[in-house]
């Protein structure tokens, strides 16, 4: 049922890949809110292999790469990819995916994924978060970065659907209008979904906004 506006929202973020990095991020509390999460991330350096989803330009790519020994970045829009590739270097392997397609070929030390969550419909939470634990090695972390309250811009909704979806407006500047997911989860309904999967799971509100969740996974 949901499908088409997942569509729209590819559609959206394949058009606004050149606007990205100049509308996101700009102000002093978002600015604040990643220098925190930033330095969260870097105390579960060193590790091998890492994982990326929804990669966007990658803003987040520059700051994993140093972590570790290897990193795979992915996303499903081309632009956004070319934009990293940029951006980052070729020291990172890119893939392009559909992440509610997407399966693991190999499992990680570290899977992060920052600013996806909330574009995931609640019906397809459950079979994402099953994915991801999947691609995490027993010992390994899942590192979440994202909204659990609305921006301004957030604010205006078209949708809000019985399964809890919230469908929310966003335009170029061009004037095309795009309708998208934007869902902000309680924190502890994900933590007791990833808690069922063998995850520990420690949470960090990084602000009003936004938060830091890291979930390691039980080792064998």
């Amino acid at each position: 049922m949901d499908q088409h506006i997942l569509d729209e929202q590819l559609t959206y973020y394949r058009k606004m890949a050149q606007e990205y990095d100049t509308t996101n991020g700009q102000t002093d509390d978002l600015q604040r809110a990643f220098a925190r999460a930033s330095e969260l991330l870097q105390q579960l350096a060193p590790v091998e292999q890492m994982l990326e989803l929804a990669c966007g330009t990658g803003i987040w790519t520059r700051t994993l790469l140093p972590l570790g020994r290897a990193l795979t970045a992915i996303d499903a829009s081309p632009e956004m990819l070319a934009l990293a590739r940029q951006n980052v270097g070729t020291t990172v392997q890119f893939e392009q995916a559909d992440l509610f397609a997407w399966q693991p070929r190999q499992q990680y030390d570290l899977v992060f994924f920052a600013n996806w969550l909330s574009h995931v419909p609640p019906r397809r939470l459950n079979a994402f978060l099953d994915t991801i634990a999947g691609a995490v090695r027993p010992g390994g972390s899942v590192v979440i970065v994202d909204q659990y309250a609305p921006m301004p811009e957030d604010r205006e909704i078209s949708v809000q659907t019985e399964d809890g979806a919230i469908y929310a407006k966003r335009s170029l500047r061009d004037g095309q209008a795009f309708t998208i997911v934007k869902v902000f989860y309680d924190l502890p309904i994900i933590a007791n979904l990833l808690e069922a999967l063998d995850f520990t799971v420690a949470v960090h509100t990084l602000d009003d906004v936004f938060f830091f969740l890291h979930a390691q996974r039980q080792a064998t």
